[in-house]
Parts: structure tokens; sequence; C-alpha cells
């Protein structure tokens, strides 16, 4: 994919962001709508998020503004596949280079809760995809909420966010 192709779906996406914001604000008794940077928290990526987790300034990231976060799905579990409770757990990863010659990575788990996400994580040893899968390796753009962060048996901590929407940028 391109960058041009990439910049694009950020910016529809920022736009359609935009459009619901206008529509809440006329449905509502507010003189004016919400100003971007009250409802998005546009700055943080899978990068700043884990390096505040493993830093420890957790306090300073906002629960109750989306991200938009922009990675790679690195791994998938299946918790719950009833449709009414489905909970769905997805590895993020991103990475960038340091001086050219170490790659970077950084993790993120997001929650994918409720029946609109039922069937995006595949049943173990499911053979047949479906239709609204997240597959394995993809591109995406998250749509979520920070919840916390977790912590493996090595004491890494690794940021949490709950979905509200994704789009697949990438196979």
């Amino acid at each position: 994919m391109s960058l041009t192709t990439h910049r694009f779906g950020t910016l529809l996406l920022v736009l359609m962001c935009i459009s619901v914001l206008a529509v809440q604000a006329q449905t509502t008794d507010a003189p004016s709508p919400p100003r971007f940077e009250d409802v998005v928290a546009f700055e943080y990526t899978l990068s700043s998020l884990s390096a505040r987790v493993s830093s420890g300034r957790v306090n300073s990231i906002p629960k109750d503004r989306i991200m938009i976060i922009d990675a790679m799905v690195s791994s998938r579990q299946l918790i719950n596949p009833e449709e009414q409770d489905y909970l769905g757990i997805l590895e993020l990863s991103s990475g960038e280079w340091e001086k050219g010659e170490d790659l970077n990575m950084h993790y993120g788990y997001v929650q994918l809760r409720g029946p609109k996400f039922f069937g995006t994580v595949p049943e173990p040893r499911s053979r047949t995809a479906s239709p609204n899968e997240i597959p394995l390796h993809a591109h995406i753009l998250l749509i979520g909420y920070y919840l916390g962060y977790g912590e493996d048996e090595a004491g890494n901590r690794f940021p949490v966010l709950e979905a509200e929407d994704f789009r697949i940028l990438q196979q």
C-alpha cells in the first residue's frame, strides 16, 4: 500500500469523526459542537502509548478520548464465541528503525467486545473464514479507548484498548 493511500484512509477516518461530532451537536441542545481535541486523542500511536506505559506514565493517558491506532495484527485469541457476549483479543504491533540498524517493536492488546465484533476472531482450528474476520498480520486502523495496561511474566507492561471500530488497510 502506498503512503498516499494510507494518508487518504487516515484523512477519511478523521473526516468521519468530525461529521459524527457535528451530527451529535445538532441533535443536542449544545450551543456548539465539541472540539475535536476534546473527543479524539489524535497524538497517540501504539509506539507512544507503549512508551508511556512501560515508563509508568499511565496517569497522563486519557481514558475518555477516542484513539486512532495504526498497527499490524500479530496474534488473535477468541475468549468468548457467543454472539451476545463476544470477546476477542488482538495483539497489535508496530515497529520503527533506530539509527537504521535496530528495529524497535511496540506491542499492545485490543478487546473486541460485543455482537458488532462477532466473527472477527476465528474459532481455534476453524478452516472457514468469516466475512468479518480480521486476518492475522493484517495492517489495521483501530478506533478505540485506552482501558489501562497489562503486564507479562517478565514485568513488561503493554497498553490495553477497547475497540469501537476498525478498518483493514491491507491484508
